[in-house]
């Protein structure tokens, strides 16, 4: 995967739960509380400088509109962020509207590096 300097300062400013892994999507999973939703935001912004909502999917690249699909689709709230080098987050608020999970996984590849990077 090589140099992921942008992912080593978002887990060094993140405020959420510890990473873990998601076995569902083959991702590594953070949730934080809805008022932490700012301070969650600046750290995604720093390896995910791109970002669509359920309005705006289809101006995403062909690839992550798929990752959208596979994942079932965008609904209110949720968001699909882009990276950089096939990278890509899942911003997903909870239905009761208190907590939000980031998900973070990777287009094409292993995700073993992924899975250092985050410590899970």
């Amino acid at each position: 995967m090589g140099d992921w300097e942008q992912l080593v300062r978002l887990c060094a400013t993140w405020i959420g739960s510890a990473w873990s892994w998601d076995a569902r999507f083959g991702m590594v999973a953070s949730t934080f509380e809805a008022a932490q939703e700012p301070a969650a935001r600046a750290s995604a912004m720093l390896a995910f400088p791109r970002g669509w909502t359920a309005s705006s999917i289809d101006k995403a690249p062909a690839e992550l509109v798929a990752i959208a699909t596979k994942t079932g689709g965008l609904r209110a709230g949720q968001r699909l962020l882009g990276g950089d080098r096939g990278l890509y987050g899942l911003w997903w608020p909870w239905g009761g509207g208190d907590k939000v999970t980031l998900r973070i996984g990777l287009v094409q590849g292993e995700a073993t590096e992924l899975r250092a990077i985050f410590g899970c």
